[in-house]
């Protein structure tokens, strides 16, 4: 498929108007209400895993910055951080009974995002209880470790590389704000492929990957703009305004990762019909 001969204005007409007419703004806050609820107790699941393996201090804080140059909107990020690892320490001493409540809190909000994500791609048939526990048990245990083990490496690895040829500061911040897309879009991609109950291509997930990361460098600008422009949620909320800031940029979140998965989900489509288009 070349890049040249792509339908691009009909494939965004397709991604945009199955946005609009599928209603994913409404399935967007439904996800970041979601998540508003169980985000402390999958951190919290997450920590007291990670905590098993070595280097978790500098793990954590990995995973904090990546989370911050990549997720976050930059005045609001430490705070955010800051409040739910702080919920999330004190969920992770509650008894067995409480421990089991947190898990399944975590695997409601993935149950969640796999529907959302079966509807993107039009898949009605379900995973069976087994697959899915494996697939959840994977992202929750094995997705945290290897994604701070990958940050972890790759920090100390451009830390090391630089001063060596004596270059100017504003390339170590370039390399590690580059760092953390790529991971970011790994992530995302990862979660295209992984999550639907159909077989997604691996190029169609890394393209969607790289769309999403995209959308949220430009997500996380326009909020800067917005915040710095109009700062009414302080004047109005005070020191409550954190609250409605968050909640804001996770549906805004979500509407950047399901445009992704649309975009996912497309790309087969018009690929044939291009490779239809080219045959004689």
């Amino acid at each position: 498929m070349l890049v040249a001969a792509f339908p691009w204005r009909r494939f965004l007409g397709r991604v945009a108007r199955r946005f609009v007419e599928e209603n994913f703004d409404q399935i967007s806050a439904s996800l970041a209400f979601t998540t508003l609820l169980s985000l402390v107790p999958l951190v919290a699941v997450v920590l007291s895993i990670v905590a098993v393996v070595p280097y978790f201090p500098s793990m954590v804080e990995q995973l904090e910055l990546f989370l911050a140059r990549s997720f976050l909107p930059e005045r609001s990020a430490g705070m955010i951080i800051e409040h739910i690892l702080q919920f999330s320490q004190q969920a992770v001493k509650v008894t067995a009974v409480g421990s089991l409540v947190l898990v399944a809190t975590a695997a409601m909000l993935l149950l969640t995002i796999e529907r959302a994500f079966n509807h993107v791609w039009l898949v009605r048939e379900k995973r069976s209880w087994w697959r899915r526990a494996r697939l959840y048990a994977g992202l929750i245990v094995l997705w945290p470790i290897v994604i701070g083990g990958v940050l972890l490496a790759t920090s100390h690895a451009v830390t090391v590389s630089l001063g060596l040829l004596d270059e100017p500061g504003w390339v170590g911040r370039l390399l590690f704000r580059a760092l953390g897309l790529m991971i970011a879009g790994l992530f995302l991609g990862g979660l295209y492929h992984a999550l639907p109950n159909t077989r997604v291509a691996p190029r169609d997930a890394a393209w969607a990957g790289v769309v999403a990361t995209i959308g949220f460098l430009l997500l996380q600008q326009g909020f800067e703009l917005y915040l710095a422009s109009f700062p009414s949620y302080a004047a109005v909320y005070g020191a409550f305004a954190t609250v409605p800031v968050f909640l804001l940029w996770l549906y805004l979140s979500w509407a950047v990762v399901l445009l992704g998965a649309l975009v996912a989900a497309t790309l087969p489509e018009f690929r044939t019909r291009s490779g239809a288009e080219a045959r004689p």
